[in-house]
């Protein structure tokens, strides 16, 4: 995400690196956002104000159904391993580019532990 601090204050000023989105099911696509910009760095717990406001504003645009919500869990540890996994192929098998610069593993390996062991996942607001 690129933050544009323009005029005294923090708003987006552009999204990169959605990779695959839109090719499976588009509650991943939700799971990989939330488990990115929804989180305490240093615990992986989900920062309640901003993971409500994100799930909220998406059921807003494309109502979350009954199934998906049923699948909510397992979508989200999904989406941690895979960008766990990613980064340690990324550590482990580095390839040539100038502008890749692997980055720490650990940090989804937390988020997977606590997707594994939460109580409660933030969810649409009733």
């Amino acid at each position: 995400m690129l933050i544009d601090g323009a005029a005294g204050g923090e708003r987006i000023g552009g999204l990169i690196d959605f990779y695959f989105a839109g090719c499976s099911i588009w509650l991943f696509d939700l799971a990989v956002t939330m488990n990115d910009w929804c989180v305490d760095l240093a615990t992986g717990a989900f920062d309640p104000a901003r993971a409500q406001a994100m799930i909220d504003a998406y059921h807003a645009v494309r109502p979350l159904t009954d199934d998906e919500h049923t699948c909510w869990r397992t979508v989200l540890r999904a989406a941690a391993l895979r960008f766990w996994i990613s980064r340690l192929d990324d550590l482990h098998r580095p390839r040539p580019a100038e502008l890749l610069t692997p980055h720490d593993p650990t940090h989804f390996e937390r988020i997977l532990a606590r997707r594994t062991s939460d109580a409660v996942l933030p969810w649409v607001s009733a």
